[in-house]
């Protein structure tokens, strides 16, 4: 699995750029070899919000290097178990 493989898909990333700990919905757009381009609504909303907008003509969006970002991730298909509502122990 790549981060490339979910170009034009929507995935989870904390950006401590856009927050330190808070996870961010974001679109991948592009996948370079030093980081990734996205778009993200929260980035959008602070630059209209800079600009004293609601609405811009074009939707920014953001590259942002792989040192940037602490977490990302998506869902594979198959189902999620939460092992202590099973009341089994979580394994190390």
């Amino acid at each position: 699995m790549q981060l490339s493989d979910f170009v034009g898909q929507t995935v989870g990333m904390v950006i401590p750029a856009i927050h330190a700990t808070t996870i961010q919905e974001v679109k991948v757009l592009g996948v370079e070899f030093g980081g990734v381009w996205i778009q993200s609504q929260a980035l959008t909303n602070a630059f209209l919000q800079i600009l004293g907008v609601a609405v811009a003509p074009k939707t920014m969006v953001a590259f942002v290097p792989y040192h940037g970002i602490s977490l990302a991730f998506s869902s594979i298909e198959g189902p999620a178990l939460n092992e202590t509502a099973f009341g089994v122990e979580p394994q190390g």
